[in-house]
């Protein structure tokens, strides 16, 4: 095999990855109110879809709060983050969708340059963020009841 043929393989392969999901409909999982309480800190992070190519969402920590969104563009998703100290949101492009995992990457922010959702059941969420010297963290959300009482 020849190296060029290697090398299209790869590409392809991970094109296919990224692109298993192509529109926000494979996020409709995601909506809702999450959250998660440890010793006395209540972390939570909620998501309503705009529209067919908008996701907002929020999250929230007693330190901090994140203004998120979730977009589609030109066939590509992008999972954008707007934090305090920094004065634009920051976007990470969605480059893998299996197996119920989501990786949106930024290699060139400075923390986080990966963050993973992965959908662990209809109630369980786990989100990892990492960064570059391994530096990294997850949490695992569950889904609240909304007003009606379902989840």
């Amino acid at each position: 095999m020849t190296k060029f043929t290697l090398a299209t393989l790869l590409l392809i392969s991970v094109q296919a990855n990224a692109n298993n999901c192509r529109s926000l409909k494979d996020f409709d999982w995601l909506q809702g109110k999450w959250q998660t309480q440890k010793d006395q800190t209540l972390t939570t992070e909620t998501w309503h879809k705009l529209s067919e190519n908008t996701f907002e969402g929020a999250g929230t920590t007693p330190n901090s709060t994140e203004s998120l969104r979730l977009l589609a563009m030109s066939g590509e998703i992008f999972y954008l983050a707007k934090v305090a100290h920094n004065p634009s949101p920051i976007a990470f492009k969605l480059v893998q969708c299996k197996d119920k995992s989501y990786i949106f990457e930024n290699k060139l922010h400075d923390f986080p340059n990966k963050i993973e959702y992965r959908k662990i059941s209809k109630t369980a969420l786990q989100i990892l963020v990492s960064g570059k010297d391994e530096k990294s963290f997850s949490i695992q959300l569950h889904r609240q009841a909304n007003e009606n009482g379902s989840k």
